[in-house]
């Protein structure tokens, strides 16, 4: 029997925000049942990004093709305290297990010390990202999603958003908000799907693994 790892933040009044997005609210209106409006960002806790994000000519969340979304991907540990590099990413395929060079169409999950910070119950900009170089080394692979376990895989003081372009440009998918902490490194199956919002900028989504 396959074993499932939910690897999403949980929604609740506890959830923090990127700075200056809108912060989670659930209002919950009573009568014979119970329905509840939602207040939140398109980026809220566990989240993919479209192309259009940064790209504002380009598709939608509901336009990401469903193959990026499912199917096998790889947990990486990375041990950089502060950018993931083409060099960092080269050691941890040496680590892994799984073993191999990254391969085109390929689900990567970065597992840092990230997941930790999430403790914190607030934002803070110490976290660990992915650096421009990694990214362009990610999109010559062709890679199909690049997921990390803090709500922005670019650093927060990046001008331009060159990471998420040169990402979201190449056709990867960004999932990020991720809680890696009880994820061992190796090979997976991942499902992330997000709503349908058309022509949505983002989405928040449940993000499972198994084996």
């Amino acid at each position: 029997m396959a074993k499932y790892i939910d690897i999403s933040l949980s929604l609740d009044n506890t959830t923090f925000p990127w700075p200056g997005d809108t912060r989670f609210v659930r209002l919950e209106k009573k009568g014979s049942g119970i329905v509840s409006q939602l207040i939140m960002s398109t980026h809220t806790g566990t989240h993919i990004d479209a192309p259009k994000h940064f790209l504002f000519d380009k598709s939608g969340v509901d336009q990401i093709q469903l193959a990026k979304l499912i199917g096998p991907a790889r947990v990486m540990a990375i041990n950089s305290e502060k950018l993931i590099t083409v060099k960092d990413i080269l050691s941890a395929q040496g680590r892994s297990a799984s073993g191999g060079k990254i391969q085109k169409a390929e689900r990567i999950l970065f597992k840092t010390r990230n997941s930790k910070l999430y403790k914190k119950g607030r934002f803070t900009a110490d976290y660990v990202s992915l650096s421009l170089e990694g990214a362009e080394y990610l999109a010559k692979k062709k890679i199909s999603l690049v997921g990390i376990d803090y709500l922005g895989i670019e650093a927060k003081s990046a001008p331009g958003h060159p990471v998420h372009k040169t990402l979201l440009a190449a056709g990867i998918v960004n999932l990020e908000g991720l809680d890696l902490s009880k994820v061992k490194p190796g090979n997976y199956n991942l499902a992330a799907l997000p709503l349908k919002i058309k022509a949505g900028d983002g989405s928040p989504c449940r993000a499972i693994l198994w084996r």
